[in-house]
């Protein structure tokens, strides 16, 4: 049905609006009546203070000058019974009290003292103090009882006019906006074909809800030509984003992977190079000192062997052992440095520590005898995870630091104990003077040596000993003990 043959409005069927309009207009009248009453109420009850000036204060007066007070009590009872009444307190001149109370409320709505005053002549005696406080419990009562009966019969009429509309409006309107609800709720792309139809008698006038039809039909079809389309231009753009997230995906991960090389390589470059340095120093100073002692030696044997005697010839060969040795012992230390660090996979296994700690022990015996050093081993011993060619160098390097540094006759102690975190740790304490706080932070550093006097060592025993530990998952670390001395420990992970 086209749009321009409507001519009946459907407005007529909204009459709710001017029912509302009605109680709107009605509750505002009620409401200015009320006012207007409580208004008027509200003068009238403090027009009571002039009725009890005029009507009670002159026999008050009379009945306190004459000390009655039963009168007293019955002009208070009969003040007390007046409208809005809500509390009166009599005092006299010698502090008695008299006192009615009519409310619950405690605050007031209004309150006066009257000063009972008699005359006799030209003379004025005090006779003391009266003080009402007027309530409004009366006048809301009044009020809520009328309003309850404007408000039921407003109520009453309103509830039947709106029977009656709701009827109108759900005849004319309602079951036709629920067709066309049911018809937009259902309606989806399987059922875009069919179009909205009310059950509406055909011989009357087309009004609004035709309007809406025709337009809910084109608007359907309308969107059904758009989802064809749409779906076209949505399939086209899922292509290209499952390309795109591909793409965007491989070129991710691929940098990903990059970045973790190139840090890797970067972690790794910046090792090597110090391992570098570090072998680049150890040649330099530490192999260059026994070298030109060698060479020395060997230059003076050469040259002069038939003018020395038996005796300088052997204590010349000693000296060279002796720089042949410590060579021997930067070499191997730098062998084990670089062993360590080449060592992708170590296969750990629990091990017997006491064994191993015994082991290294025995191979420094001789060096023990020679400083008259003690050793001895604490009773508790547990096993821990570990490599056992790696932690007998760790033994043997803490060992004999210990009796290098302990003093004269150091007494060196060997012991373990057991850590919260579920590791074993090992420790190695001497009787030495111990090791100055400044330089206790530098002791695993590589060239750092315990003692800087003694030119013996080559600085890379801590060194070594941290790596290894490191490597199988444990830490190094110094005490200095409350007894003196120092303690040297490592952890290994428990069973």
């Amino acid at each position: 049905m086209p749009i321009a043959q409507v001519r009946r409005k459907l407005s007529v069927y909204f009459v709710v609006i001017t029912l509302s309009f009605t109680a709107l207009m009605a509750v505002m009248v009620t409401g200015l009546q009320i006012y207007l009453t409580y208004k008027s109420e509200m003068t009238a009850l403090r027009d009571r203070f002039d009725q009890i000036e005029k009507s009670y204060i002159p026999s008050l007066k009379e009945s306190m000058w004459a000390v009655d007070e039963q009168r007293i009590n019955v002009l208070l009872d009969g003040l007390a019974a007046l409208p809005g009444i809500g509390s009166i307190t009599l005092l006299d001149d010698i502090g008695t009290r008299w006192q009615r109370n009519n409310s619950a409320k405690n605050q007031a709505l209004d309150s006066r003292r009257f000063a009972l005053q008699y005359h006799i002549g030209n003379d004025h005696y005090l006779l003391g103090e009266l003080q009402v406080a007027l309530m409004d419990d009366a006048i809301y009562q009044s009020l809520k009882t009328k309003a309850l009966a404007i408000s039921i019969t407003t109520c009453l009429s309103l509830l039947v006019a709106a029977l009656i509309l709701l009827y109108l409006f759900r005849h004319a309107i309602s079951r036709h906006l629920e067709n066309m609800a049911g018809y937009a709720a259902t309606l989806d792309s399987n059922n875009m074909d069919q179009p909205l139809s009310l059950n509406r008698p055909a011989t009357r006038q087309p009004d609004e809800l035709d309007m809406v039809v025709e337009a809910i039909n084109k608007m359907r079809q309308n969107i059904l030509d758009d989802l064809n389309k749409r779906t076209e231009i949505e399939m086209e753009l899922i292509r290209h984003r499952q390309d795109l997230e591909k793409l965007v995906s491989e070129r991710t991960k691929e940098l990903e992977q990059n970045n973790q090389t190139l840090l890797q390589q970067s972690a790794e470059l910046s090792e090597q190079n110090a391992e570098l340095n570090a072998y680049a120093h150890t040649v330099a100073h530490d192999l260059k000192h026994p070298l030109t002692a060698l060479l020395g030696q060997t230059a003076l044997l050469q040259g002069a062997a038939s003018a020395l005697s038996e005796q300088q010839r052997s204590g010349l060969l000693q000296s060279i052992h002796s720089s042949a040795e410590k060579m021997n012992n930067i070499i191997n230390a730098l062998l084990m440095l670089a062993s360590v660090r080449r060592t992708d996979n170590i296969a750990t296994e629990l091990l017997d520590i006491k064994t191993i700690a015994a082991s290294a022990v025995n191979t420094l015996s001789s060096f023990a005898s020679e400083h008259n050093a003690n050793i001895r081993f604490t009773e508790y011993w547990p096993k821990a995870m570990g490599f056992s060619p790696w932690l007998e160098q760790v033994w043997v390097n803490y060992i004999s630091n210990a009796i290098k540094y302990g003093g004269e006759a150091s007494a060196v102690v060997l012991g373990a104990n057991e850590l919260p975190n579920g590791q074993i740790r090992y420790w190695v304490k001497d009787s030495g003077p111990g090791i100055a706080l400044e330089k206790q932070t530098a002791l695993f550093a590589q060239f750092n040596r315990l003692d800087t006097k003694k030119a013996d060592g080559h600085g890379l025993g801590l060194s070594i000993v941290a790596r290894i530990v490191q490597r199988l998952g444990g830490e190094t670390g110094y005490e200095a003990p409350p007894d003196g001395g120092s303690l040297f420990w490592f952890s290994l992970p428990a069973e």
